[in-house]
C-alpha cells in the first residue's frame, strides 16, 4: 500500500504528477549545481542571471515540495474520495499555498531567462535587449494581479480553505485573469526560445554548431507548450470535479516551471559537457579560424567564397563560445562576416559598444556574447 495506508486521499492523477515533478525537479536541481560550479571554477560571467536562476529555483522547489504535500492530501484525486477521507480542509489550503508559490516563481524564472539573454547579447543590439526588459516587466506586472485575485476569492479570504465555506467563494474572477496572463506567459516562452535562434542565424559559422546551439536554447518552446495546457486546464477549477481535474493543471505547471529552469541552464554548462562532444567544438574551431589568403587581404566565408571589397561599412557580428579552461589573457576577438559581405578587415575596425569579446584563450569558458563592428572602406 504504502503512501496509501498513511495519506488515504492520496491516488487519481496524484502519483503521476508526483514522479513527474520529482524527476524533472531532479534534472533541473543537477543542471543548477553545474551552473554554480561553473561560476565559481570555469568563468566570471553570468552572475546576474545565476542568482535569478537560483532564486527562481528555490521558488519551484518550494512550489513542489507544496505541490507534493498537496498531492498527499487529495490533489488529483476525486473530490468525493476526498471528502470520504476527511482530507478536504487540508487538500484546500496545501492546494492553495502551492498556488501561490507558482504564480511566484513562473514569472521570476522568465526574467532569470530574459536575463541570460540580456548578458550573453551584451550591447550587440538594443532592440533586443529592451524587447528582453519588456517581456521581463509584462511578466512581472501581469503576475502581481495574479498573486493577489487567488487570496481575494472568498469573503472572507480564509474561506478559501474552509470546506462549509465554499459558497462563499467565486472562483470565476481569477481564472479569467489566468486565461489572458497564461497566454501572455505561453508567448513569453515562445519569444524568449526564439531570440537566441535569431541572434546565431545570421552568423557565418559551422553549421552543425549553429543548429546545436540553436536547439539547445531553444527548448524554452516545450515550456510554451506546457503554459498552453495549464492554462487551458485552469478550466477544471470551476468544474463539478476540481481536485481531479487541478491534476492536469499542476502537471503542466510542473513541467513549464522546471523546463525554463532546464533550458536557460544547458547552455551555460557546455564547458562541462565538451569532452563528450569534442568533434561539434571541432568543427566550431575550424569555422572561426579561416586564415587570410595571401594577396587579397581578405578572409574566406563559411561558403568558401571570396568577394571583392564592398564601398561603405561592413557589419560583422562577433561571437565567443568557450569551452576551454585557461588563465587570463589580453582580449581577442574572434569575428565573423556578416550578409552585408563575405570577409572581414583586421586593420580597421571600430567597435560599436566598448564591451570585449573573449577568444577561447581568455577566462569566460563556456560563455556566449555578440557585438557589431563597422569595418570602413580602405
Amino acid at each position: 500500500m504504502g503512501l496509501h495506508e498513511n495519506y488515504p486521499a492520496y491516488g487519481g492523477r496524484g502519483p503521476s504528477d508526483l514522479r513527474l515533478g520529482l524527476g524533472l525537479g531532479s534534472v533541473a536541481t543537477i543542471f543548477m549545481i553545474l551552473r554554480v560550479y561553473v561560476r565559481l571554477r570555469v568563468n566570471k560571467f553570468g552572475t546576474t542571471a545565476l542568482i535569478l536562476s537560483l532564486v527562481a529555483w528555490l521558488l519551484t522547489a518550494i512550489t513542489q515540495t507544496f505541490g507534493v504535500i498537496s498531492i498527499l492530501h487529495g490533489l488529483g484525486n476525486h473530490l468525493e474520495v476526498i471528502e470520504e477521507t476527511g482530507e478536504l480542509r487540508n487538500y484546500l489550503f496545501f492546494t492553495w499555498v502551492t498556488v501561490f508559490f507558482f504564480n511566484l516563481a513562473i514569472p521570476t524564472g522568465k526574467i532569470a531567462v530574459a536575463a541570460f539573454l540580456i548578458e550573453m547579447n551584451a550591447q550587440g543590439n538594443p532592440k533586443i535587449r529592451r524587447s528582453l526588459i519588456a517581456v521581463a516587466v509584462l511578466n512581472i506586472v501581469l503576475n502581481i494581479p495574479q498573486i493577489l485575485l487567488a487570496w481575494f476569492q472568498c469573503t472572507p479570504p480564509n474561506a478559501l480553505w474552509d470546506p462549509l465555506r465554499q459558497s462563499q467563494c467565486d472562483h470565476r474572477t481569477s481564472v479569467h485573469y489566468t486565461y489572458f496572463a497564461g497566454s501572455v506567459a505561453a508567448l513569453s516562452d515562445f519569444y524568449l526560445a526564439i531570440i537566441p535562434i535569431t541572434m546565431l542565424a545570421p552568423l557565418r559559422i559551422d553549421r552543425k554548431l549553429k543548429w546545436g546551439l540553436s536547439f539547445l536554447m531553444g527548448c524554452g518552446i516545450f515550456a510554451g507548450v506546457a503554459a498552453i495546457v495549464r492554462t487551458w486546464a485552469a478550466s477544471f477549477i470551476l468544474g463539478d470535479d476540481p481536485s481531479y481535474g487541478v491534476g492536469i493543471l499542476f502537471r503542466w505547471g510542473e513541467v513549464e516551471e522546471w523546463v525554463v529552469l532546464i533550458s536557460m541552464s544547458i547552455p551555460p554548462v557546455w564547458p562541462l559537457f565538451r569532452p563528450f562532444t569534442h568533434r561539434f567544438i571541432n568543427s566550431h574551431g575550424q569555422s572561426r579560424s579561416a586564415p587570410p589568403y595571401k594577396g587579397y587581404n581578405q578572409y574566406p566565408s563559411s561558403r568558401g567564397d571570396l568577394t571583392s571589397a564592398v564601398a561603405g561599412p561592413i557589419i560583422t557580428t562577433t561571437i565567443s563560445i568557450s569551452s576551454t579552461k585557461g588563465p587570463s589573457a589580453e582580449a581577442e576577438p574572434v569575428r565573423t562576416a556578416s550578409s552585408a559581405g563575405s570577409f572581414s578587415r583586421y586593420d580597421e575596425e571600430e567597435p560599436e559598444t566598448p564591451h570585449t569579446v573573449l577568444s577561447s584563450t581568455s577566462g569566460p569558458e563556456g560563455w556566449m556574447e555578440m557585438s557589431h563592428y563597422k569595418n570602413h572602406p580602405q
